[in-house]
């Protein structure tokens, strides 16, 4: 991976129907993907860094090189809007989960369909592998989970309980909890071997659009809609941090590589930056005209960027909260922002259709606020 990429670059992805792909140091546009004919909802790196899957409302998915913008494969087959995607952990397989209610896992250097997984019987929002690759959950619009087999594609177990939407679903890092978030306003954590239920998390009084287990996974942080982000003991199920501050809606919260800071985005506009240990602000990110739907932090932790529907991506510097690149190119909202794993590219996704650049070296417009 060192000598694959130069160092740091982003994706981003909007409602332009673009993938993007920056350069995160210096802000300069790489490449634009372009192809996809609707929205895209979704991007992922593969666990090497070679390829960039891109998921739409076009009802494909596709593969690029992020090196030379070159399409590699359109998979096809999904009869609905592609919402999410996911590598397994050797990037061997790549799945998706779409409105057509169906899970597909494709072998991603050939582009052949491996396996159709149905069962779900509404559109699948979410999905994860477990840390070691033997399961994968599926959350969907019909109130469940499945916990599937990859290899042989059989279901392992549903696991009913939310009375709404599952949104969102997450391993921990030693695999020994699933947990989901739902519309219903609660988080469950599950055992992903026998399917029980080990705890239900109340506190939310609106439904949970995201979720994140701390990189030592000792805390669960959820974000929702009802303008917080909460913090979990996920051993336990106590509450440990509700964390106010936000205005409108949470839509999406992440852990720093070290665990040390927490930012959540909303749509009143700004990121904020948390102790985790503490519960208290350490930043508030302003500049965003919009809401702000997707951040990410890069892997060494220096970067943060954010994605909005005001079509830009701001990077700033976590640690002062000052504004270090705008990213300006996208002509509709950006729905999500991506850091290549060593950091070296940025992607960002659009419902213009796609983007590649490298975070440190865009020519862009440079502001700067007080931290």
């Amino acid at each position: 991976m060192a000598d694959y990429w130069r160092p740091a670059r982003m994706i981003t992805h909007s409602d332009d129907n673009t993938v993007r792909l920056w350069d995160p140091a210096t802000g300069t546009l790489q490449q634009t993907l372009k192809g996809h004919t609707d929205p895209v909802n979704s991007m992922v790196f593969s666990p090497d860094g070679r390829l960039l899957a891109s998921g739409s409302d076009d009802n494909t998915v596709r593969l690029w090189d992020p090196v030379t913008g070159t399409l590699q494969q359109t998979l096809e087959g999904h009869t609905g809007w592609v919402k999410t995607m996911v590598f397994s952990p050797d990037g061997r397989l790549l799945v998706s989960g779409s409105d057509d209610n169906t899970v597909r896992l494709w072998d991603p250097v050939t582009g052949t369909l491996q396996q159709t997984l149905k069962g779900h019987t509404d559109p699948v929002n979410s999905m994860v592998f477990s840390p070691d690759g033997r399961l994968l959950a599926s959350g969907s619009d019909d109130n469940t989970v499945r916990l599937w087999d990859p290899v042989t594609g059989t279901l392992q177990q549903t696991l009913e309980g939310h009375t709404g939407w599952v949104k969102t679903v997450a391993f921990s890092p030693d695999g020994r909890l699933l947990v989901s978030g739902s519309d219903d306003n609660t988080v469950r954590l599950w055992d992903p071997v026998t399917g029980t239920l080990q705890q239900t998390l109340k506190g939310h009084t609106d439904p949970v659009n995201s979720m994140v287990f701390s990189p030592d996974g000792r805390l669960l942080a959820s974000g929702s809609d009802d303008d917080t982000v909460r913090l979990w003991d996920p051993a336990t199920g106590a509450l440990q941090q509700t964390l106010e501050g936000h205005t409108d809606p949470v839509e999406f919260v992440t852990f720093s590589p070290d665990g040390r800071l927490l930012a959540s985005c909303s749509s009143d506009k700004t990121i904020r930056l948390w102790d985790p240990a503490t519960g208290t602000l350490q930043q508030t990110l302003e500049g965003h005209t919009r809401s702000v739907v997707s951040v990410a932090f890069s892997t060494n932790g220096r970067l943060l960027a954010s994605g909005s529907r005001d079509k830009i991506i701001r990077l700033w510097d976590p640690a002062t909260g000052t504004l270090q690149q705008t990213l300006k190119g996208h002509i509709n909202w950006v729905k999500t922002v991506a850091f290549s794993r060593d950091g070296r590219l940025l992607a960002s996704g659009s419902h213009d259709n796609t983007r590649l650049t490298e975070p440190w070296s865009c020519p862009l417009i440079r502001t700067h606020f007080p931290g």
